[in-house]
């Protein structure tokens, strides 16, 4: 069986002495999409945040494969997962409001890339041509949709091999949650590998390769998205009337 570019075993942690985490198994196959899902509380987001530091890891491991090498998740530190191919974009506060766009993508850069600050910079307003105009604004003057894009652009400045994303259509209108998943599907054709944890469930398990579902910090479902999407058992328990339509 090939190694999987991320993998997650046992893991188990949460917020200081609360435990949200109760041993998570999650493989990430290289250029796949995989999505978790699942109720409130069930520690989805948490285990972004575990990755990145943000929440305490009590038991279990994470790593990534980079050139034929295992790597040490956790114990990388957060600064520098970007080195090691890992990029991520967070619910909440992914973009510097007090910043310009261009510098937004500025910060976003590693010289890791083998590739220009200028070079990767032109081949984000490429992609996200809406942001070209305002390069010289304030990222916080953007819309919610504008936000997103930049968030995204961002997080690709580092060339990663993963992107990591926490919730990307949360605070979206419902006519740019469409937007915001065929965008993905056209990173990930690109090359770029991507976890996600989404509420969204429905709609992100219909373009994912492959999907989890936790509940009370443990591994309850796993299967093909597409299956998971329309598992009536699934569905009814774990989504919701909100993601069934």
């Amino acid at each position: 069986m090939t190694q999987p570019l991320i993998k997650i075993t046992n893991l188990e942690g949460g917020y200081g002495d609360i435990k949200i985490l109760n041993g998570v198994n999650i493989e990430v196959p290289e250029k796949s999409i995989v999505t978790i899902v699942g109720p409130n509380g069930a520690g989805k987001s948490t285990i972004m945040k575990a990755i990145y530091g943000i929440a305490r890891v009590t038991a279990g491991s994470a790593t990534i494969m980079r050139e034929g090498k295992e790597i040490n998740i956790l114990a990388t530190k957060p600064y520098n997962l970007s080195k090691i191919g890992i990029g991520y974009v967070p619910q909440i506060e992914n973009i510097f409001v007090a910043m310009t766009i261009d510098e937004n993508l500025d910060v976003g850069y590693i010289p890791e890339t083998g590739k220009s600050l200028e070079e990767l910079k032109e081949s984000m307003y490429v992609r996200y041509p809406d942001l070209v105009s305002r390069k010289k604004d304030r990222a916080g003057q953007l819309s919610g949709g504008q936000r997103q894009m930049l968030a995204l652009a961002r997080a690709l400045m580092s060339a990663p091999d993963v992107l990591l994303l926490d919730e990307p259509s949360a605070g979206l209108a419902p006519a740019l949650v469409d937007q915001l998943f065929d965008e993905l599907v056209r990173i990930n054709n690109s090359g770029v590998t991507i976890l996600m944890v989404e509420q969204n469930a429905r709609r992100a398990l219909e373009i994912s390769t492959y999907g989890y579902v936790l509940d009370m910090g443990k591994n309850r479902h796993e299967g093909a998205g597409a299956d998971l999407a329309v598992d009536p058992a699934i569905v009814g328990i774990y989504f919701g009337k909100r993601n069934q339509g």
